[in-house]
């Protein structure tokens, strides 16, 4: 199986074959409950969802006429299934910094999430990250969610990298 998707351009039969393989996954992962819940949230919940057009992440492949098992076999989704499955996609290390920061602070408040925030913009200089701080931005607002932070403040963690100049 193939979980990125830009190894699919082009060839249709290996993209279809790999929706189906997706779709097998998708469905074992659901049925045994593998999935953290923060994480179906992010993919189900309009609230968790970041950008400009509103909706979940579900509700736009929805809007593309892509409904039902159809989203779980479609190579836009593979992102989410390697999130479902794996976790964020930043460096181990910029992981295990945030994440002992994250549980030191308990109960995240607003200030804590302001100072988790100018962490997170540090780890995307240090780890080479802002070269595209919209995807690091992403990716620390998931990993904070992962942390059990409130959505409202892992959204300013998101908000901070995301204003890096």
């Amino acid at each position: 199986m193939i979980l990125r998707q830009e190894l699919l351009f082009g060839d249709h039969s290996l993209a279809e074959c790999n929706g189906e393989l997706s779709l097998a996954l998708m469905r074992s992962l659901l049925q045994r409950k593998a999935i953290p819940k923060v994480r179906l949230k992010y993919f189900e919940e309009p609230s968790f969802r970041t950008g400009r057009i509103k909706g979940s992440y579900r509700s736009l492949f929805e809007r593309n006429k892509t409904t039902g098992d159809d989203i779980y076999r479609h190579p836009n989704f593979l992102r989410h299934l390697r999130y479902f499955i794996n976790g964020t996609e930043l460096p181990k290390e910029a992981i295990k910094i945030f994440a002992q920061k994250a549980h030191s602070c308990g109960h995240v408040g607003p200030s804590d999430a302001l100072e988790l925030g100018t962490l997170a913009r540090d780890l995307t200089r240090k780890f080479g990250l802002s070269i595209d701080t919209e995807l690091a931005a992403e990716e620390f607002y998931k990993l904070a969610l992962d942390c059990g932070i409130y959505q409202g403040h892992a959204a300013v963690v998101r908000d901070r990298v995301k204003a890096m100049k």
